[in-house]
């Protein structure tokens, strides 16, 4: 019996997928639990596996297509079953509901391998949306196609069938096909458009038939093309990560404070420290102590390890601190779990790894969930300061910014220190301007006197 193989949806936020590369093709032999195809979201990579034994009968969308949530991807059939084809747009049919539910690796209920036969009620006749909307753009009542899809649904394909064995409707047959150009210089030299005969597709009349019917060639109507811009497609990454970005923007009310710490103990501690840790190849970067700093001031302030949801604000009790990594094509955050109790060469090992995995598409979704605060720090790229976008579903995020040396009034007296740039930004529905500003105090106190931390 046959079984559909559907989009997963890999973690609560996920709305769609892009198909980044197919694995097998169609006639192929496939195990459960075998890779099928490799799907992009805004976070992760994801090999999706077969959910049974069998063919590859069928394979919809193609390498490249943004797919939502639960749409059909294949089909997959019994050795030497017959099944029909699946119309292409029906593979979204399980998205028309409000709530979809979140599709699993059980197989479904076997897909039926003869079409069915209906003839219903007005307004109860099932038909894709691609073939309402054409229905309804040429005025054709559906009552009157006939129905090739699953379980008597009218496709796209059945409109098309319908109007070649109409034949044209009188309005269809007299009705001059003219693009819009050419109807504006056809009126501008005074041209009859019925006396032109056109030369586009099933005889619409262009801009070049126009110019064919006329001795002069209206080089006024014409200015010069401008130089083609070179358009990039934005990736499955980069476009779920703008919508999401978007979608944070549009909801929370953020606000940002920026503030200035002197790092110059930091410094010298995270020197003194890599120099110790050298015998054993660790090294600590200025990323792993801030997570290690910022975990222990959100144990002291907890409304910014918090989420916002319909039922109130939720203060979490697991502090997991999401780290920004950089990627060619976007970035991923992975997660370092209960980083509150964990040692700083812990965290550093959590964070090289994680990294290291981001930039090799080996993250696993459970990598890349759980967060309760994100961390991104731009200070190898010169930055000194910036305003960070709330990762959702979180609260608030913190920006780092470079280490520079920098006089300043220090004990009365103008010495050079190490200065860092740190911008917080949160939301202010789930926080106030006075805790989060406390916050950002516990952190820089952490930033100026590290040595708290072995306390």
């Amino acid at each position: 019996m046959a079984v559909e193989l559907r989009m997963l949806q890999m973690d609560q936020t996920m709305t769609k997928g892009k198909i980044g590369k197919w694995l097998v093709k169609e006639g192929d032999t496939v195990t459960e639990g075998q890779p099928l195809l490799e799907i992009e979201t805004d976070k992760v990579v994801h090999e999706q596996e077969s959910p049974a034994d069998g063919v590859i009968a069928q394979i919809l969308p193609e390498e490249g297509s943004d797919v939502p949530v639960n749409a059909l991807l294949a089909i997959i059939a019994a050795p030497g079953e017959a099944v029909e084809r699946v119309e292409v747009d029906t593979m979204v049919e399980a998205q028309e509901s409000d709530e979809p539910e979140q599709a699993t690796t059980t197989p479904s209920a076997p897909i039926k391998t003869q079409p069915q036969p209906t003839t219903p009620a007005a307004k109860n006749i099932k038909a894709s949306p691609a073939a309402k909307q054409l229905a309804e753009k040429l005025t054709i009542d559906l009552m009157q196609v006939k129905a090739s899809g699953p379980g008597g649904r009218i496709l796209e394909s059945d409109i098309h069938r319908y109007i070649e064995t109409r034949g044209p409707t009188p309005t269809e047959s007299t009705r001059l096909k003219a693009s819009p150009l050419a109807r504006r210089l056809a009126k501008e030299f005074g041209l009859d458009l019925a006396s032109i005969s056109g030369s586009g597709p099933d005889g619409r009349i262009v801009r070049d038939d126009v110019l064919q019917a006329t001795d002069e060639i209206p080089t006024h109507v014409f200015r010069t093309e401008p130089a083609a811009s070179e358009v990039i497609e934005l990736s499955g990454i980069r476009k779920i990560i703008a919508e999401r970005m978007t979608m944070s923007v549009q909801t929370n009310a953020s606000v940002t404070l920026h503030t200035e710490v002197d790092a110059t103990t930091l410094v010298e501690l995270r020197g003194l420290f890599n120099e110790e840790l050298q015998k054993r190849e660790v090294s600590l970067t200025y990323t792993d102590l801030l997570v290690k700093m910022v975990a222990i001031a959100l144990r002291e302030h907890r409304p910014l390890n918090a989420t916002l949801t319909d039922e109130g604000i939720h203060m979490l009790a697991d502090i997991n601190i999401g780290v920004a990594v950089a990627l060619d094509d976007g970035l991923v955050v992975p997660v370092v779990r209960n980083a509150d109790q964990i040692g700083l060469a812990a965290i550093s090992e959590q964070v090289r790894t994680l990294a290291e995995k981001a930039r090799n598409n080996q993250l696993t979704p459970s990598e890349l969930q759980g967060g309760t605060f994100t961390l991104t720090n731009l200070g190898n790229f010169g930055i000194d300061a910036f305003t960070p976008i709330i990762n959702p579903p979180e609260c608030a995020i913190l920006g780092v910014g470079r280490i520079v040396k920098k006089p300043v009034v220090h004990n009365d007296e103008i010495v050079i220190r190490s200065m860092l740039a740190l911008s917080l930004t949160f939301d202010h529905r789930v926080v106030d301007g006075a805790p989060a500003a406390q916050f950002l105090q516990t952190v820089s106190q952490y930033i100026q006197n590290p040595y708290l931390l072995l306390v």
